[in-house]
């Protein structure tokens, strides 16, 4: 890139403009990918840990399972699991929930 002070010659203006153009949706997506993350490590706060991190469920946490299973078992439940409906939890939401449950980390 040729620069002349604070201004960029014309010669280097489209190379600069592509590059812009490429880091937007790069950026984009990694700004998703976190707000998925929160609003899903969000809900298993206020709503599941109540029961998975209380000895009452098993622990979620870390268990390296696929997301079909944090998307299946809450609209359905199995045992002393209720099943959440659409109103307790919307499709995003639980989607963004096995996101996160299936990516997370025990803890220590």
């Amino acid at each position: 890139m040729v620069s002349n002070g604070n201004r960029i010659s014309t010669r280097a203006l489209p190379g600069v403009l592509l590059a812009a153009l490429l880091a937007v949706p790069a950026m984009s997506a990694s700004a998703e990918g976190t707000a998925e993350i929160s609003r899903g490590q969000q809900y298993y706060e206020k709503i599941c840990a109540k029961c998975h991190e209380a000895g009452i469920g098993p622990v979620l946490l870390g268990r390296g399972l696929p997301e079909v299973i944090f998307t299946t078992i809450p609209r359905s439940g199995l045992r002393a699991m209720p099943a959440f409906r659409v109103s307790d939890i919307d499709d995003a939401t639980l989607q963004s929930l096995a996101k996160y449950l299936a990516n997370s980390k025990p803890k220590p």
